[in-house]
């Protein structure tokens, strides 16, 4: 096994630096008489233009923690300086669940595993003594969802789920609102994380694969790849340490639609030489997949052996599944536990195993 390697922090921008800088200053009354420096003193200050430090006043204002006059400048709002000690006594945590929407339909890619992940969070909310606020909007319209949340709520901290847009994660920390992202990371600082370890999962997948006879082992991801970049890792890894071979033409891509599916099952039979086996990014492809394939005569598992990533169950599939359930739970824990710790506090980071599922999508290769 690889040795663990460190995390690495991408870089705060300068205007969340420069947010920081004054939010700080705020809290330890660095300004006399409640009143903010004009913008242009800040910016030579810090040595930041004075855009920079505008937009980081607009982000203190939408918190509260100023509020701009005509004539008379920027003043502190005094109750604005209990910010951090109100928002910790608050009870309301929010909870943002992004949904991915078919291309070609309204099934949502993630709708299996984002019911067990809320059950999960809404339950140890409940035992925490938190009220969970939830929010579901498709994932390019999540900004919208968040502000609408904050407009009307004063929250102790969010839940992201099923998504990482690092802009608007940023923003969640400006406003000084503890963080933890579910089913994602993006390796900021001050952001916990809740996932599913998809590299060993898919690593195990292809262990099994070969422990069974398969030399040629493809993979099939979806085309947004970027929600979940561990299980091709993994799917890399596992070939790697049972000595399989890799080729670029066996990962192949896919809507996970009818369509998707019937295009996948197209391009898998093209190939030369066939893969023996198919490991498909979740259960939903897995499932679409092997019913082209068997309207194309290919048998599963005799001709070609399929094994799902997670998700939605599917009676007889080989595949390898997370506890998503207590994953929603732990994202609550990992959230209170910063919530009661404070700013500053170091963020926890928690991955959960996958354990494989043996069913009869899966047998040993055809005799060549």
């Amino acid at each position: 096994m690889a040795s663990t390697l460190r995390r690495l922090s991408r870089p705060q921008s300068l205007v969340s630096q420069v947010e920081q800088i004054l939010r700080e200053a705020v809290k330890r009354g660095r300004f006399p008489g409640n009143r903010m420096p004009p913008a242009t003193e800040l910016a030579e200050q810090m040595g930041v233009s004075r855009e920079t430090v505008r937009l980081a006043q607009e982000a203190l204002q939408r918190e509260g923690l100023l509020v701009k006059y005509r004539r008379k400048g920027t003043l502190l709002e005094p109750p604005a300086l209990e910010l951090g000690r109100e928002a910790r006594r608050s009870t309301v945590v929010g909870y943002l669940q992004a949904d991915y929407p078919s291309a070609h339909g309204p099934e949502e890619v993630t709708r299996a595993t984002s019911g067990l992940l809320l059950q999960g969070a809404l339950k140890e909310a409940g035992r925490a003594g938190y009220e969970l606020v939830v929010r579901q909007s498709a994932h390019t319209e999540m900004d919208r969802a968040f502000e609408k949340l904050c407009a009307g709520t004063r929250l102790a901290g969010v839940i992201f789920a099923s998504f990482g847009e690092e802009k608007l994660v940023r923003q969640a920390l400006g406003a000084g609102l503890p963080t933890v992202l579910l089913d994602h990371d993006l390796n900021l600082p001050r952001v916990g994380t809740v996932r599913e370890d998809s590299v060993q999962g898919a690593r195990m997948a292809v262990e099994h694969l070969a422990s069974i006879g398969h030399r040629r082992v493809a993979y099939a991801n979806w085309r947004l790849a970027d929600l979940n970049p561990w299980r091709r890792t993994g799917y890399r890894q596992g070939l790697r340490e049972t000595g399989l071979p890799r080729r670029r033409a066996w990962e192949l891509a896919a809507e996970i639609t009818e369509s998707g599916a019937a295009q996948l099952a197209r391009d898998l039979l093209l190939l030369r030489p066939r893969p023996t086996a198919l490991l498909c990014f979740n259960n939903t492809l897995a499932r679409l997949v092997i019913e082209k394939l068997r309207r194309r005569g290919v048998r599963v598992p005799e001709d070609l052996s399929v094994v799902g990533g997670g998700g939605e169950p599917v009676g007889g599939l080989t595949c390898h599944q997370a506890d998503w359930y207590a994953m929603g739970r732990r994202a609550v824990e990992v959230l209170v536990r910063a919530i009661d710790r404070g700013p500053g506090s170091s963020p926890e980071h928690h991955l959960f195993p996958y354990k494989l599922r043996e069913g009869r999508t899966t047998a040993a290769p055809p005799a060549e």
